[in-house]
């Protein structure tokens, strides 16, 4: 799919297509590889928890949630999502304390 730095690259590019069908102009195709090398300066390394196997991870992602609801970086149309899985949190839990 051919992808265009702006609207006037885009209409210039059907210009030159619709000209070249009707055998006005010439149309020269080059495919040509590009070689970029480019140097790693800075290489950090992320941890990242796939799924959370301690009760200090689940800890801390409630809390990131309850704090991102809190702070409302979760968008008011997604906290419906969350209603069916948060209730059946919270009967687990209450059922797994009792």
């Amino acid at each position: 799919m051919p992808k265009w730095c702006s609207a006037a690259c885009r209409h210039r590019a059907w210009e030159q297509r619709r000209a070249a069908e009707s055998g006005l102009v010439a149309v020269e195709v080059v495919d040509r590889p590009v070689e970029v090398i480019r140097e790693v300066t800075n290489m950090e390394t992320v941890p990242v928890v796939v799924s959370p196997n301690s009760a200090k991870h689940w800890s801390d992602l409630l809390t990131t949630l309850a704090e991102r609801l809190d702070q409302g970086r979760i968008y008011d149309r997604d906290v419906s999502d969350l209603l069916p899985a948060m209730s059946a949190l919270i009967l687990a839990f209450n059922r797994r304390v009792r």
